[in-house]
Formats: structure tokens, sequence, C-alpha cells
């Protein structure tokens, strides 16, 4: 494999903790610490007119149709209408940072995962909040639906990753899974979840009536993972640390990784939080240092 520095995106003054890509619009959005939504323009990779300020750090992000949910560090979320450019409301049913914000695809539901370990279930249609249903004493960090959309899997600064069903939302299970918490996931296959965390491993696990079962364990980091994002082919896999360094997977032999590291002018120069493929040849991470870098990535 093979990565190209291809642009570097300057405009946010603090550290990038979220990106969304937004492929129906061919755009991409990034919440920053200094308060700010910046908006991007992935056909050309240059700003766009869009931005907005807000009152403190943006943790999370997510879109349902034109709508943009943006969770702050002060426990808030607000949606933007993308159409009109106005605040349709501010939701405030958290008093720690919203980490992740998750849209049911077929449920009328919102997830917000919040830093005080309540999950909210929010209506989609009036913004009510359903249920807040306390998870852990520590932050919910990581969310992924199984492949029928029926379970919820949580994954949070404890360790653990809880297993919900999404009718009464019952817990059905738990696995600790990674030493000083978890914080991102993706699937691999319907059956097979990968997991990182603090303790800067990939963990490969085997999914099955409503169990994790642990299949093996990759030191893949110096430093804890933040993100784990699959091309859209599932070709590669991309992680971010906050060892400052990129790694491009194939998830057919996880032992021969590409490393993106800085070298003279070319990468982060602090740590990654966050890794997104744009496609299979273009991925864009963006972390402490401020910028956004995109990636072509190919097998030569």
């Amino acid at each position: 494999m093979k990565a190209d520095l291809k642009k570097v995106l300057k405009g946010h003054s603090a550290s990038v903790y979220c990106l969304f890509v937004d492929k129906i619009s061919s755009r991409l959005f990034s919440g920053s610490s200094d308060q700010m939504v910046g908006s991007w323009n992935l056909e050309q990779l240059i700003p766009d007119s869009f931005s907005v300020k807000l009152d403190a750090p943006i943790f999370s992000i997510e879109k349902v149709d034109q709508l943009l949910f943006l969770g702050q560090g002060s426990g808030g979320v607000h949606i933007i209408d993308l159409l009109t450019k106005k605040e349709v409301r501010h939701l405030k049913y958290h008093s720690l940072p919203i980490f992740k914000i998750l849209a049911h695809p077929i449920k009328p539901y919102l997830y917000f995962l919040g830093g005080d370990g309540n999950l909210s279930i929010v209506d989609s249609t009036d913004f009510s909040l359903r249920w807040s249903l306390p998870i852990s004493d520590d932050k919910l960090r990581a969310v992924a639906l199984d492949a029928k959309k029926e379970k919820l899997l949580i994954g949070s600064s404890d360790g653990f990753i809880r297993i919900l069903e999404t009718e009464y939302y019952n817990v059905l299970g738990e696995k600790m899974a990674h030493e000083g918490g978890v914080y991102d996931m993706a699937w691999l296959t319907a059956e097979k979840l990968l997991t990182v965390g603090r303790d800067g491993h990939i963990r490969v696990w085997n999914y099955t009536g409503d169990q994790l079962f642990e299949s093996h364990s990759i030191p893949a980091h110096n430093f804890a993972i933040y993100s784990i994002d699959f091309s859209p082919s599932g070709k590669y896999f991309a992680t971010g640390s906050r060892d400052k360094t990129i790694k491009i997977w194939n998830p057919d032999d996880l032992k021969k990784p590409l490393r993106i590291s800085r070298q003279g002018p070319v990468g982060h120069t602090h740590s990654v939080n966050m890794v997104r493929w744009i496609n299979d040849g273009l991925l864009v991470s963006a972390g402490d240092d401020r910028d956004l870098h995109f990636w072509t990535i190919s097998d030569s």
C-alpha cells in the first residue's frame, strides 16, 4: 500500500474532534474545540461558504436529511437546518459532553452518548426525550448498530461494551474490552466487530447470540487509538491515534499496516482524533494540530 498527501486544509484555530462525510452533498463537516463547525467541498477540496459558531466545543456530528446535529462539550445538541442555514432547536439532555450522536436508520430515534454515562433516546420527529438510561458510571464514547439494526452496542470509558435491544433498551450483556476505555468500533462483517481504545490495541470480536467473543488482539499503536473507519468497499480500514500516526490496514492481513507519520512536512504533528474515508482511494484525518489532511491511498 501507498499513501500520498493530497492536500491540507486549514481553518480551525484549535483541536478538531469530529468529522462527518456527507456523500449526498459531497461535503465534509468538521467540529472543533474552537467552537466552530466547518464545511468543506469534497469535489474541489476547498472551504465551503457554510460555517456555524457555537458557544462550546463540538465533539460529535450527525446528519439526518437536511438537519445537522451538533453535540457540544457543555452537553447540548444544536440542530441546524442546512437549507435555511438556521438553528431549529437546541436540546439539553446532558450536562457533560456529547461524544457521539447516532440516528437509527429505520426507527425514528436519535441516540446521544453522554459524558455523564447516560444514553439519551430522542424522538427524531419532535426531538422529545423518550428515555434517559444510565449505562455506565463513566463516559459513553462509542456506538454501533448490528447488521439487523435491532441491537445497540455501546462502548464506554470504563472499558466495557454493552449490548442493548432496541425495543425497550434492556442490557442483554456486557464485555470488558479495553483497559482504560473503548473509544471507537466498526464492523468488519455482520458477525465480526473491531474495537479500539486507550490501550492502543485493535481487538477483533466474534458477535453471535448477542455476545462478544474475542478472536484476537493486535498491539496497533503506541498510545490510545481514538478512531477506526472502514473504506466504503471494506478494502481497507484506518486507525488514528494519540501517538500522532495513522495506520492503513488490509483486513485480510492485519500484520503489515501502512504507517503514516510525521516525515518532513508530511503527517500530523499532534494527536490524530478522527479518520474518515471519503472513498476507497481518499482518506481524511484531523486532530490536535487543527488541520485537515487528505490522503490518497493505493495498492502500490
